[in-house]
């Protein structure tokens, strides 16, 4: 099997485990939600990161796209951002979108609920998209 890496992941992977292995004890929180589209379940964890548009997209399905940005420092998170998109041919558009500003980090080890579960309809055919996020202490 070959394996085929972009270089901006690459070093984009390189530069979260350089800055990990430079942490004290202590790790960054992670946003860990999973996405449930036409019977595919995905779970997709996301660290947090200072510009928001590193954050990029993921299809699901044909029908939808999803985006989770979590921006923040070594202190906090200052706000996690939430978009999912109807996706219609080449075109993606905006159906839903939540700000949670300074969301409580759990303490190491321990996980907390951030979402609930989040049911979205798409048109014409009513496709749905169900996703649940939580917040894990590193």
């Amino acid at each position: 099997m070959r394996l085929h890496l972009k270089p901006q992941r690459v070093a984009r992977a390189l530069a979260v485990f350089g800055a990990m292995a430079i942490l004290p004890a202590y790790a960054l929180p992670v946003l860990r939600c999973q996405l449930e589209e036409g019977g595919e379940v995905r779970i997709v964890e996301t660290l947090q990161g200072s510009n928001p548009y590193d954050f990029k997209a993921i299809d699901l399905g044909s029908r939808f796209r999803f985006r989770a940005v979590v921006i923040g420092n070594a202190n906090a998170i200052e706000y996690i951002k939430l978009y999912a998109y109807y996706r219609k041919e080449k075109i993606s558009v905006l159906m839903h979108q939540v700000t949670y500003h300074a969301p409580r980090v759990p303490e190491a080890g321990a996980t907390a609920e951030l979402t609930g579960l989040v049911t979205l309809y798409a048109p014409p055919l009513g496709r749905q998209l169900q996703y649940s996020c939580d917040l894990a202490g590193a």
